[in-house]
């Protein structure tokens, strides 16, 4: 039997069993968990949601352009979740040597054990305390022209994608306890990588894709 969804789509809803007795409904649950709903591959750079389902990025991205930004599955409004573990985030807006101001980000995540979205449940993993720093201003010069991003925005989306646990992630290591590490989303180590031409630019490129703009 078919039901239309609200997203326009037909869905289909099973009402046999299995050879084992077990409702088909919960087999298809399983299958679901392997593949995205979407396109029904296996995930491509996976994006879960607060509402738990999960899409490719590619898929997902697609949805967003026809239906904004809301599930494709049950509409909710879209937010992707990410698995980084608890921790803390504090920002601090100083100058440095040149009298240039700028943000320094203090990121501490303590160890702890792993959830079931890690890559060993159970297991124990080393936490990070570590620094990051953003320029207050960066002018970026272009055949265009010249165009001005400002540091305290960027800062702020920042924040949002650590309450949404996207800026780090629980690494496998070989021979040693799991450790946490920073996720795709760029982060300067230190002052002169974050006066580097374009890298607020590329900071918000990286939370675009994970729809934080």
């Amino acid at each position: 039997m078919f039901k239309i969804s609200k997203a326009g789509r037909a869905v289909v809803i099973y009402g046999c069993f299995t050879e084992t007795g077990e409702p088909s409904e919960a087999r298809a649950t399983a299958a679901e968990v392997e593949t995205c709903p979407l396109c029904m591959e296996p995930w491509k750079e996976k994006q879960r949601l607060i509402c738990t389902h999960a899409f490719c990025a590619a898929c997902l991205e697609r949805s967003v352009a026809r239906l904004g930004l809301q599930c494709p599955v049950c509409l909710k409004a879209l937010r992707v979740v990410g698995d980084q573990p608890e921790g803390q985030m504090t920002e601090k807006h100083l100058k440095d040597c040149f009298g240039k101001e700028c943000f320094c980000i203090t990121y501490n995540i303590p160890s702890g054990i792993q959830t079931e979205a890690h890559p060993n449940p159970g297991k124990p993993f080393t936490g990070i305390q570590t620094e990051a720093w953003i320029p207050d201003k960066e002018v970026t010069l272009s055949n265009y022209g010249s165009s001005c991003l400002d540091g305290q925005e960027v800062l702020k989306l920042l924040e949002r994608a650590f309450e949404q646990k996207l800026v780090f992630t629980v690494a496998a290591t070989d021979g040693a306890a799991d450790r946490v590490v920073f996720t795709d989303i760029p982060h300067a180590g230190n002052l002169y990588e974050c006066r580097e031409n374009g890298f607020l630019k590329k900071v918000r490129a990286a939370l675009r894709v994970k729809f934080i703009k």
